[in-house]
């Protein structure tokens, strides 16, 4: 019997199926029991499709070839076939064989890949699908060798040309390659194809799949020396404290809320109104905006975008805290905030492609899931930890997207330069890349990545607030209305920034009080008189009288009427209420009695309902003019992404058990120490086996048909099997399948 998968597994050490399953860690959902039923998931399509992700470009260029020939290869000739030497390819190779994708034979001097292999690359370097009409290999070469001269160098620009051609079926060219064999008709749901056969075009290109073989990508060119020492650090804090900055402008949002688009997302203009007001690009403000979102300080309720109550939170913690949940949610997000605002295609390494965006195609909406893409988390990780391999390289959007196509060989190539250009201006915005040079804060978002979400919040904020200059708690006021703060504020110098319009920012910052500014802040719920009490204190030179007559005159305007938040009502007996305002819930809920028997809250209605249960009473829910409505119509404003889950990478998938668990467990079902073995596991083995059996099929009726069958795939709950007498393919759903 010829060797098998299943073969080449019980040679492999413990050691190597742990990295195998560490690899493909499908293969471990449910864990099977023996090395024959791993090896036959091993082959089955899905699996094998799943794998490809994993290789880098030079693995992919070899499975390509084992694709290509579908049968047993040498290693003399597979090094050929990609252009190199046995040396070079015998690290990929050894990889492929962990992996499963490939074994030796039983003479040891050749590789087999598993049969799902090709059918997972059916066009291998461009090359056409095997069809039962393709010539030998020998007749292939024969009909190269035999083209007549005027067809000759035509078919040496075919060599490597993809292997559908354009061009009329019915030209005098055509018919002249026709002819000569050199390239067939195939009939497709388009219509008429011209094919260049496989076997046909192997010859040309004289059994060479790929012409270079591929090696690491080189890092950018060496970073521009610092104009002076220190400077990168200094910028990188600032444009981490800004992210903080522009990240704490949605409390501002309740004066003029941006709407919810009907397919998800805020619409373009609001994004730039709201860009434009927090005094940013807008690249650098859907960067951090998006952060938000994923970390869940943000929500919708269909119509306008809202702050979330872990807003407060996130307010009351410190610049550097705050920064660290913001990059934290970043680089775990699966969303290429940069991004929204244009369509796929449209950007370059270098920004902005000019070209005519795809018809009918809108761009894509800031907060919606047309930013999201599966595995951005993955490729961003990989980013990462390039920056931090090359820390005195420049990160360009060039030299990042090389680097991804080399460890992502299966993605879009479009694709990995927008996630690219979108890091590059990412980073820059959470202070992870200065001037394309790696900051002092990028190892730490890498390491964070490795850690539990506490432990990587602690890990980011350690890194900034190392970092940080002592806070400044002075000011200086001018006669012009000019607060100027020599240094990083404090929070309490925050908080009287909060009256002004910042004009300047960098090592310092300069502001101007204003009487808009001044009405704003009143309008937020601010004091006059706490506000003069403040710049008394802060004031290095004093309170300048034309500032203290524009604050007393503006307050002077406020007050005519007084209006506060109340998300929600309450009414009940005053016994109850007294009940409820004497509970340890009363304080969460901001409660406010307004007569006996009503009380308001700030919390909104679902969240009441909890608390009010919390203290002990039974409460009816209402709608807005008071009558009872069902209590799953009210509820929070649920922050972070909805109706988008992405699935996670293969790469980054979490194992049920460990691996070393699982070898234990395949080994001792291989030795037969585990009794109990299903259809499905004695079927995977069978199909590991390549091996023939009995097999009934239960019809509709109750009724049996006993057929000896050659199992080809197990997937979905359903078998693909082949009928040993009539050679026909069919598939059956395996609860329906009896074996003997």
């Amino acid at each position: 019997m010829a060797r098998t998968l299943a073969d080449a597994l019980r040679e492999f050490d413990d050691a190597r199926l742990i990295e195998l399953l560490n690899a493909r860690r499908d293969l471990t959902s449910p864990i099977p029991l023996g090395i024959a039923p791993l090896a036959a998931r091993a082959t089955q399509p899905g699996s094998v499709h799943r794998a490809l992700g994993s290789l880098v470009l030079p693995e992919l260029q070899l499975a390509e070839v084992f694709a290509a020939y579908a049968g047993p290869v040498s290693p003399e000739q597979l090094a050929r076939a990609v252009s190199t030497s046995t040396e070079q390819i015998a690290p990929h190779v050894y990889r492929l064989a962990t992996l499963g994708l490939v074994f030796t034979d039983e003479s040891g001097r050749s590789l087999v890949p598993v049969r799902a292999l090709a059918e997972a690359l059916p066009h291998p370097a461009g090359l056409a699908p095997r069809l039962s009409s393709d010539p030998s290999p020998d007749e292939a070469r024969t009909i190269v060798e035999d083209l007549p001269d005027s067809l000759r160098e035509v078919a040496h620009s075919l060599a490597f040309a993809p292997a559908r051609l354009t061009g009329s079926p019915t030209s005098s060219l055509a018919k002249q390659l026709s002819s000569a064999r050199l390239i067939t008709k195939v009939n497709g749901a388009d219509g008429p194809r011209l094919l260049i056969p496989r076997t046909v075009h192997l010859a040309l290109r004289d059994g060479i799949v790929h012409r270079t073989f591929a090696h690491a990508p080189t890092p950018g060119p060496e970073a521009a020396p610092e104009r002076f020492e220190g400077a990168r650090d200094a910028q990188a804090i600032e444009a981490a404290l800004e992210a903080s900055r522009i990240a704490h402008t949605i409390s501002t949002w309740h004066a003029d809320p941006p709407s919810v688009l009907k397919r998800g997302g805020i619409p373009l203009r609001d994004a730039r109104r709201l860009a434009a007001a927090a005094g940013t690009s807008h690249e650098t403000w859907t960067s951090v905006i998006h952060a938000a979102w994923v970390g869940g300080l943000i929500g919708n309720d269909g119509e306008t975008w809202q702050v979330t109550r872990e807003y407060g939170e996130f307010s009351d913690a410190s610049p550097a805290r705050r920064w660290a949940d913001l990059c934290s949610a970043y680089v775990r997000s699966n969303y290429l905030g940069a991004l929204a605002g244009t369509r796929f295609g449209e950007v370059g390494l270098d920004g902005f492609a000019q070209g005519e965006p795809r018809t009918g195609e809108t761009p894509r909406a800031a907060l919606s899931a047309s930013v999201g893409r599966k595995g951005v988390k993955v490729r961003r990780r990989h980013m990462l930890r390039h920056l931090a391999d090359y820390p005195e390289r420049e990160a360009s959007a060039a030299s990042l997207a090389e680097s991804l196509a080399w460890a992502f060989p299966t993605v879009q190539r479009a694709a990995l330069i927008e996630e690219a250009y979108a890091f590059t201006r990412e980073a820059e915005a959470f202070g992870l890349i200065v001037d394309g040079v790696p900051s002092v804060l990028a190892p730490a978002a890498l390491e964070s990545l490795s850690l539990e979400e506490v432990a990587a919040l602690d890990v980011l904020e350690a890194a900034l607030d190392e970092k940080l200059p002592e806070p400044i708690d002075h000011i200086l006021l001018d006669a012009d209305l000019t607060v100027t703060v020599p240094g990083l504020p404090s929070a309490r110098v925050v908080a009287v920034l909060e009256w002004t319009e910042v004009t300047s920012r960098g090592a310092g910052v300069v502001a101007r009080v204003t009487s808009e500014s001044i009405a704003r802040a009143l309008s937020a719920g601010g004091s006059a008189d706490a506000l003069m009490e403040e710049l008394a204190a802060l004031s290095l030179t004093g309170i300048p009288d034309v500032l203290a007559y524009l604050v007393r005159d503006e307050a002077r305007k406020r007050g005519q009427v007084t209006v506060g938040p109340a998300t929600s009502f309450i009414t009940g007996e005053e016994e109850h209420l007294d009940r409820l305002m004497d509970s340890s819930e009363a304080l969460r809920l901001g409660l406010k009695r307004l007569a006996p028997t009503v009380v308001i809250s700030s919390g909104d209605p679902g969240f009441v309902m909890g608390s009010a249960r919390a203290a002990g009473l039974a409460p009816l829910a209402a709608g807005g003019r008071g009558a009872a409505v069902d209590e799953r119509t009210l509820g929070s404003v649920r922050g972070g992404p909805v109706g988008l889950e992405l699935e996670a990478d293969g790469r980054e998938q979490v194992l049920d058990v460990e691996p070393s668990e699982a070898v234990a467990r395949i080994r001792a079902a291989d030795s037969g120490r585990l009794e109990e073995v299903s259809v499905p596991q004695r079927l995977l083995a069978a199909i590991a086996e390549e091996r023939e059996v009995q097999i009934g099929i239960v019809d509709g009726r109750g009724g049996t048909r006993v057929l000896w069958v050659e199992p080809l795939a197990l997937e979905g709950g359903r078998l693909r099997a082949r009928d040993v007498e009539s050679g026909e393919e069919f598939t059956v759903l395996i609860h329906r399948v009896l074996l003997p």
